[in-house]
């Protein structure tokens, strides 16, 4: 019986694959007539040969950027899973560590990190094969109280959610609107219950903020700490009270890496790698789930679908990950801001799903652990010197050999063990290591798990993408101007730094194991600023050029003129059809195509010049931005109402409201000048690109203005 199936989509792929053969033809077409007429300008020293550079520029920018992209069209496909057909006993399926991160109490609020850890507790999955760890990189001791008043409320929370059949196995949620279908159509008993357990669940998160309040226990960021390592729940304990399966919690630990003020962190990529070494001599599961802190766990059922992959004899030898898409519960219908990022996860995750597989996307992804110690089809690649490697722990150096594999828990837990932790743990530990190197997740990049996930492909690993019906993993999405632009800003900052090293998918990948449309994939993502400086030489240059009355486009009854049309035409199509069949709309086309115009000429502009600048100097920044996962109450009712709320946008504004200015001045007098001479085939081309630019953002321009004024 088949675990998992493959589809190629179709008519899709071939109507992508006609479309790319044309609009290529037409792309061509364009390069020809910037060239030749370049080539033919008498004085290339002049405004009109500069103006006529810089425009051709911006089309290249384009054309390179959209050529990049057609790896994420060449092959889409969707895949399902059928759990039912699992012939493993649950004695015989792989273990499972969970690994849940966070870094900032004030900024991701503890209640909603517990609900996160309970949620993965409360997974699907035999107890006995799940660990759950919180990596807390803030040291924050209410977060440490926070676990154990969880642990206590989960011993009653997991067996009402196993009793009644509960899917949504996030408190928080459950008790939303979210989990209304599992609050109805339930009998007294359940009522009873449900009433009692909602209860505990407001004590516990009463307990945590009055704990917090008080200032008994410190709520904020420790920077300079020792390691802690503390076993919330122990298996073997928890199976020595009870022998009824109900009752059972899975094992859960507190880490807390050492962390001085004058040594490098490396962000969440060291504490991975931390975490990665702990749980390495405490459980040891084959595959871990990594979570961030805000995304919960929705459908109790993932793990086993995850396992649909990595239990296929066809494709687990070379899986590396089984990737899902990160939904959001909080998106409004007019999503204002693209949050949702459908282009990524309904379009080119699905793409690169049927090339070598999607990226690694931060959350919600099931990963084999020794695909980050070795290539595929290597055993024990490193264990000739494993000191050098690994460092020093000769119980880390134990657990890698190929006969160790998970730890089955037959006896509490040691005081040798917790010990042995806190040394993996230290800053120290990988000092002369290859940590964040060539073992455990890169530190070459910001984006550690979009990164390590593409080292992974050129090392000849798999992956695959996921998309059920019913979201394995809810997130909290930013509501604000400020909060997506910054997250969107870092994402291309870091993105941008790692085209422009080293690990380039065009010198690096294509010398590496990973496929060629696969590298042209990385290729995309990672110089998609190329469409921000794109973007801003067409908001720009046309303007610019009716100020100053030079033509850098045919005039209408040339042949030429056509040719631009058709390509306009052409890229508004093909960016329609990748998001009204994906259940959307012309109006959530609308709203995605004006977000990204706006993103484009701000925040991913500004990423990829941070990125430049940053490359130049040699650095690539020591503070990195977290986004805030606290909601203001204020803010939401602006998003919903599809308001845009422009607080703390600072530099980001710049940019946006000078081009929007400058394309209104510029269409102005550009259609000035046709009323006065009643000519105006030798202008419409840059009227229509000014016209169009303030057709789109205006709306958004008023408001930030009128926002810059009230305050």
């Amino acid at each position: 019986m088949e675990l998992n199936r493959c589809t190629v989509q179709q008519p899709t792929t071939t109507i992508y694959r006609l479309h790319m053969f044309l609009h290529s033809l037409i792309m061509l077409a364009l390069v020809y007539y910037r060239l030749s007429h370049l080539l033919y300008l008498e004085n290339v020293l002049t405004l009109q040969a500069f103006a006529w550079v810089l425009i051709t520029l911006g089309e290249v920018c384009f054309i390179v950027k959209w050529f990049f992209g057609q790896g994420t069209r060449w092959r889409p496909v969707v895949r399902d899973v059928f759990p039912d057909n699992i012939t493993y006993q649950d004695s015989q399926l792989p273990a499972i560590d969970v690994m849940v991160f966070t870094a900032n109490p004030k900024k991701e609020p503890i209640v909603d990190v517990m609900n996160t850890v309970i949620s993965a507790m409360a997974l699907d999955y035999p107890t006995d094969k799940l660990a759950v760890y919180l990596s807390d990189d803030a040291g924050c001791p209410l977060s440490l109280y926070a676990m154990v008043e969880a642990c206590s409320f989960a011993k009653l929370w997991l067996p009402f959610c196993r009793k009644y059949g509960i899917k949504t196995r996030c408190p928080k949620a459950f008790f939303s609107p979210l989990g209304e279908d599992d609050r109805v159509l339930k009998n007294d008993d359940f009522v009873a219950e449900m009433r009692e357990i909602k209860l505990k669940y407001e004590e516990f998160q009463q307990n945590v903020n009055r704990a917090g309040e008080s200032g008994k226990i410190k709520d904020d960021v420790v920077p300079d700490r020792a390691p802690v390592i503390k076993i919330i729940n122990d298996r073997k304990i928890e199976k020595e009270k009870s022998d009824n399966d109900l009752m059972e919690i899975p094992m859960l630990v507190y880490v807390s890496r050492e962390r001085r003020t004058q040594r490098r962190h490396h962000f969440k990529g060291g504490s991975a790698n931390a975490l990665l070494r702990v749980s390495g001599i405490i459980s040891n599961a084959p595959y871990l789930l990594v979570l961030d802190c805000d995304f919960f766990c929705h459908d109790p059922t993932s793990a086993r679908k995850a396992m649909c992959f990595h239990l296929d004899p066809k494709l687990s030898p070379s899986l590396a990950y089984v990737q899902f898409p990160q939904v959001f519960y909080n998106v409004s219908k007019s999503d204002i801001y693209d949050v949702k990022i459908r282009q990524a996860y309904k379009t080119i995750w699905h793409g690169m799903d049927g090339i070598q597989g999607p990226v690694l996307s931060g959350t919600g992804y099931f990963l084999k652990r020794k695909a980050l110690y070795t290539s595929p089809g290597l055993k024990d690649e490193f264990l000739g010197s494993p000191e050098k490697h690994f460092g020093s722990s000769r119980k880390f150096i134990a657990s890698l050999e190929e006969d160790n594999g998970y730890i089955k828990q037959e006896k509490v837990i040691s005081e040798d063990i917790i010990e042995e932790a806190k040394t993996l743990a230290s800053c120290a530990y990988e000092d002369g290591t290859q940590w964040g190197e060539e073992i455990g997740y890169s530190y070459n990049c910001h984006l550690e798990s979009t990164f390590s996930g593409y080292l992974l492909h050129c090392k000849g690993w798999t992956s695959t993408y996921l998309y059920p019906d019913r979201p394995s993993f809810l997130g909290c999405a930013p509501v604000d101007m400020q909060g997506f632009s910054s997250q969107l800003t870092k994402w291309v900052a870091a993105l941008t730094q790692a085209g422009l090293s080293r690990f380039n998918p065009l010198t690096y990948g294509m010398k590496s194991r990973i496929r060629t449309i696969q590298c042209l994939c990385y290729a995309y993502l990672m110089y998609f600023s190329l469409y921000s400086w794109g973007m801003v030489l067409h908001a720009s240059i046309p303007s610019i050029s009716l100020l100053l009355g030079i033509q850098v486009y045919p005039e209408v009854y040339d042949p030429w003129f056509l040719v631009y049309v058709i390509a306009f035409i052409s890229t508004i199509l093909e960016n329609m059809s990748e998001s009204i069949p994906e259940g959307g709309s012309v109006k959530v086309w609308w709203m995605e195509y004006r977000a990204l115009m706006m993103m484009g000429v701000s925040s991913i502009w500004l990423g990829g010049v941070k990125a430049i600048i940053e490359k130049i100097i040699g650095t690539q920044g020591e503070k990195l931005y977290l986004s805030d996962k606290a909601i203001d109450e204020e803010k939401l009712k602006k998003y919903e109402k599809g308001k845009f709320d422009f607080q703390g946008i600072g530099m980001l504004a710049v940019p946006l409201i000078t081009l929007s200015l400058l394309n209104l001045v510029g269409f102005m007098v550009g259609a000035n000048q046709v009323i006065i001479t009643m000519r105006f085939e030798n202008v419409l081309g840059q009227l229509l690109i000014s016209s169009f630019f303030v057709f789109v953002v205006v709306s958004v321009v008023i408001d930030v203005v009128s926002f810059l004024k009230d305050s």
